[in-house]
């Protein structure tokens, strides 16, 4: 896919790096960071000169940064919130500390040691824009945040259903009256697996940036062997250290000199863009993460609280022919659910909707070190009230040592 530019403010016109006023190369020196020169493997380590314009895939429109660069100069505080999935939880790095999305945030706190510099880390692993789309409001809007970077890449499948979820964690973001800048990060995985291409596509329509780790550091080095992939993966899809700290430091590159742009224009206050009309629609434009305790019980045998770490306390049944009965009000519900094989083997469960059902015989059972949590949508575009229910089945995946189940709850949207 040949990369899509879209600039729409002066001062996002060229990323070539502006000296005119004071000392700014020393606030993007800081704000960038310093990258090892060569990787474990002895490989050197590309130059940000050189793979900084080659992770634009899309330019986008930056006055939603102007508010936020201003705050930064004035020594305010200022909130930075990433979501994704488990690369950005931080799977793969050694420490928090060594996950992209702190050294991202310590970049900030580096060019500006006067303001004060959160972070929101709102990433859960396993987890797509079709499930972001519905926490969103829960686990970033509700933080109140000045900056976002969207990163979905690995985890959504390429296509048209994960671009409209993609778009509507977008819109959610951009219509907040609050004006948050928002900024995209396309990461990529060992076979090159990634929904870039459709999400570039949604982030130009909306000119929000998208800097691609991939575009920068995969094609061609990865691909043509000039660096290994082990030198920036200690698997298939999460980055090492070392990969971390370069999307970290490709965002910052690219954010740092938008920041000298918008300083050597004069520090413009643009107004905000209005929010261009949908690409797939508006079916994730609203949508919210409820408990399993917010929906009305109508029956429960065998479920009791359990607390997950990731989404708060949902109901679990560790033995079989439980049944849980309830009701939630929406047009569209899923439902979460465990999988894997701690803290108990969980065995397979029946799922029903108004009458109708959806699965039977659903193996919530994995026989690995690692847990997700997979959405099953109930309905879709049927406003109303919906009694669904829940068993858990006598019959059990052969490897797995128990029955039941552990849901961690619903997704709802009244659209």
């Amino acid at each position: 896919m040949r990369k899509l530019i879209v600039c729409a403010v002066a001062f996002a016109a060229s990323l070539a790096p502006a000296r005119a006023e004071g000392n700014v190369s020393d606030v993007e020196r800081a704000w960038t960071g310093e990258l090892p020169s060569a990787f474990r493997s002895g490989a050197a380590v590309p130059a940000l000169e050189t793979t900084g314009p080659r992770a634009q895939l899309v330019a986008g429109d930056w006055s939603r940064f102007a508010r936020v660069f201003a705050r930064l100069e004035r020594g305010e505080r200022v909130r930075l919130a990433v979501v994704g999935g488990s690369i950005t939880q931080g799977a793969g790095a050694s420490s928090r500390a060594n996950q992209w999305a702190s050294r991202f945030a310590e970049g900030w706190r580096r060019a500006f040691p006067k303001a004060t510099v959160d972070l929101v880390n709102a990433g859960i692993g396993a987890t797509g824009s079709d499930i972001g789309a519905f926490r969103l409001a829960r686990d970033v809007l509700a933080k109140a945040p000045d900056v976002v970077v969207v990163e979905f890449s690995v985890n959504d499948a390429p296509g048209e259903a994960r671009a409209a979820s993609y778009e509507g964690v977008l819109r959610q973001l951009l219509k907040d009256p609050r004006g948050i800048a928002v900024l995209a990060l396309g990461m990529v995985g060992q076979a090159g697996n990634s929904a870039q291409a459709w999400h570039g596509k949604v982030a130009a329509h909306y000119e929000v940036p998208y800097v691609s780790y991939r575009d920068a550091l995969y094609y061609p080095y990865v691909k043509e062997g000039a660096v290994k992939w082990t030198d920036i993966s200690p698997d298939t899809i999460h980055p090492n250290d070392d990969g971390h700290a370069y999307a970290a430091a490709l965002l910052n590159w690219t954010v740092s000199r938008r920041y000298a742009a918008w300083r050597t224009a004069g520090r413009p206050s643009p107004a905000l863009p209005p929010l261009a009309a949908p690409l797939y629609g508006t079916r994730y434009d609203q949508g919210r993460f409820a408990l399993m305790q917010d929906a009305k019980i109508l029956e429960n045998r065998g479920f009791f609280p359990l607390r997950d770490a990731c989404w708060g306390v949902g109901l679990a049944c560790t033995n079989a022919n439980g049944r849980l009965v309830f009701e939630v009000e929406g047009a569209t519900v899923a439902l979460l659910y465990r999988c894997g094989n701690k803290p108990y083997n969980w065995g397979k469960i029946a799922v029903t909707i108004d009458g109708a059902r959806v699965v039977d015989g659903l193996d919530c059972f994995r026989d690995q070190w690692w847990w997700y949590t997979p959405s099953l949508f109930l309905c879709q575009s049927r406003p109303g009230r919906h009694v669904v229910e829940v068993e858990t089945k006598a019959e059990k995946n052969a490897a797995s040592a128990g029955y039941g189940c552990h849901l961690t709850g619903l997704l709802v949207s009244e659209e």
